[in-house]
């Protein structure tokens, strides 16, 4: 019987190894812009049929919502003139929108709709971008980079706190958006010792809040990210040993008018897979839908976390192309929408969001080769001896775990638990739970 335990408690502990490995791909949009449209009696449809936005895209396979959020969006910069189309930042929003209260709202309705939730701190009151980074206006005077950081870390972590005592504590945080050059300028501008600091305090104040919540970068797919991270967390572990060891996913923007073709976005995501330890994700798109998340979810290693959808019911600027097209005060879906129930049968999402089935549908893409992937105790094949231990456990293995192109299976060989992967070129490795290869 001591044995059977420790047996169980072994393949539970490999399960959880491999779950953890294989969080499902993101299909996430940005739709900071819906609570607005709504008190402007916006309508939403699909397939004619009028529905909540936060349905629809749940729907049709979205899993994930990223939010923005500025410090005081209501604020007023004399300093800042208005660019040569007479139009000026600032306000972002007499009514408050993207504040924190307003965001804590929509945030509750994500968290209620059973998806998860990326929160996007600008650390201005209003848009921060590669050509722009304003600092609030209510911290001008903080004009040391000890004071700003001192500032980034609070106001972080005392804003999470108010999302977590609404119950809707965000799974994932940006520390700024867009940070090509830095941010909150002129103290924290160009990739260098002070906007590390700045990057450093505002994952602290994410970590005194929940240690779990994963940190995002954001750059773009141009100005060499790969070297730009190189260079952050180079200078992130000069201000703090291993402080870099803190960023979990990498996120590019990836508008192909700015940024390139496809072909571009797959260089580049490639490189930053092959140098470093560390999730990749398109954090704003707008065009080339299923080319981009096929991109993404093909990256090596498993390193592709996924993408974000920037505001697809709203944005068609910049040659791109939105899911839903405006029609007098109503959006409408279109055919691109209909891309992304697909790519959750091709990307094996269906085996995460039902329980009921272990079987993934077959697909011309990637998710062919893993839709048929599950953890077994079976010893039906010649390189899985037989064992009764093995048999007596097989009820607790009834679920599928998704692994890229692999397929793993979990056994027992009679004194020790065994993974075995069969990689898509068709070679077989066998790993002990130590990650040893037999």
């Amino acid at each position: 019987m001591g044995n059977k335990i420790l047996i169980i408690f072994a393949l539970c502990l490999a399960i959880g190894i491999v779950c953890a490995q294989n969080e499902p791909y993101v299909l996430g949009a940005d739709i900071s812009w819906m609570q607005q449209r709504e008190n402007e009696r916006v309508k939403y449809y699909r397939n004619g049929q009028e529905g909540d936005l936060l349905s629809i895209l749940k729907e049709v396979g979205f899993n994930y919502i990223r939010l923005r959020i500025f410090v005081d969006p209501k604020a007023k910069d004399p300093n800042v003139p208005n660019d040569a189309s007479g139009w000026n930042p600032y306000p972002y929003s007499a009514a408050g929108y993207c504040g924190l209260d307003s965001t804590i709202k929509v945030a509750k309705r994500v968290k209620a709709a059973g998806m998860k939730f990326l929160l996007d701190f600008h650390y201005s009151d209003t848009w921060a971008d590669p050509g722009k980074q304003y600092k609030p206006v209510s911290w001008q005077s903080l004009n040391t980079v000890a004071l700003l950081s001192d500032k980034v870390r609070s106001y972080t972590k005392e804003s999470l706190q108010k999302f977590q005592e609404a119950g809707a504590l965000p799974d994932m945080v940006q520390v700024g958006n867009e940070v090509v050059h830095g941010m909150i300028h002129p103290e924290g501008k160009n990739n260098g010792d002070a906007f590390a600091k700045l990057v450093l305090a505002g994952i602290k104040g994410v970590k005194d809040v929940d240690p779990n919540i994963k940190i995002m970068i954001h750059t773009i797919n141009s100005e060499n990210p790969v070297g730009y991270l190189s260079t952050l967390k180079s200078n992130l572990n000069k201000v703090e040993a291993n402080a870099a060891n803190q960023i979990d996913v990498i996120g590019l923007s990836y508008y192909p008018k700015w940024h390139g073709n496809v072909d571009s976005l797959k260089r580049v995501m490639n490189n930053i897979a092959k140098n470093n330890n560390i999730k990749i994700a398109v954090a704003e798109y707008a065009d080339f839908h299923r080319e981009v998340n096929d991109a993404v979810f093909n990256l090596p290693d498993n390193k592709g976390l996924g993408t974000f959808a920037w505001e697809p019911q709203e944005f068609s600027g910049d040659d791109s192309k939105p899911l839903f097209d405006w029609t007098n005060n109503a959006r409408r879906s279109n055919a691109r929408l209909e891309l992304y129930p697909k790519m959750v049968i091709d990307y094996g999402l269906s085996n995460v969001q039902s329980s009921s089935s272990s079987n993934t549908p077959s697909s011309s893409s990637k998710a062919q080769s893993s839709s048929s992937s599950s953890i077994q105790s079976s010893s039906s094949s010649a390189d899985e001896p037989s064992s009764s231990s093995a048999e007596d456990i097989t009820p607790i293995l009834t679920h599928a775990v998704e692994k890229n192109m692999e397929n793993i299976r979990v056994y027992f060989d009679g004194s020790r638990v065994l993974i075995k992967k069969t990689l898509s070129n068709g070679k077989v490795r066998i790993f002990d739970l130590k990650g040893d290869e037999r």
